[in-house]
């Protein structure tokens, strides 16, 4: 909770960081400052362009295949034009705040990448990675982001 705080007064916003690994506004549709804003990206769906700029990012094809969308359904998508249902969205926000919250803490991308896709002892020597299929994963794996931004064991 403290983290989120420091975040705070710095100006930096999660789900902003979050929006613009998912390629910001032009990908989204809509400007995204606040979880709330987010809230209603997702619920809207997600342009797949918005994966686009989750791969151009770090994140690998094999990684969003199995996080996000069948790369079949990715592809049917993108044929028809149409946008992501609001399940998958939920997990791109959720892999893309994920992504930030790793870059954020370590303050570079490439020791960011190393962490997530290392087997770590605290998560039962699972990948970060991994864990951020669900939910209650990607909460455990921004508490051990925040405990390190804190310095406190993780």
């Amino acid at each position: 909770m403290r983290e989120r705080a420091k975040m705070a007064e710095t100006g930096f916003s999660l789900a902003s960081a979050a929006a613009e690994r998912l390629g910001g506004s032009g990908s989204i549709g809509f400007e995204i400052r606040t979880d709330a804003d987010l809230v209603k990206a997702v619920e809207a769906g997600f342009r797949t362009e918005s994966l686009a700029a989750l791969a151009a990012g770090g994140v690998s094809d094999q990684e969003i295949a199995a996080l996000v969308i069948n790369p079949r359904t990715l592809s049917h998508r993108r044929a028809k034009g149409e946008r992501l249902t609001v399940d998958e969205s939920d997990r791109a926000a959720r892999l893309a705040r994920t992504v930030a919250l790793a870059d954020r803490t370590f303050a570079n991308s490439d020791k960011a990448d190393r962490w997530l896709h290392r087997e770590l002892r605290v998560l039962d020597g699972r990948r970060p990675i991994d864990l951020v299929r669900t939910q209650v994963g990607a909460r455990i794996v921004e508490d051990v982001l925040m405990r390190i931004a804190w310095g406190a064991p993780a």
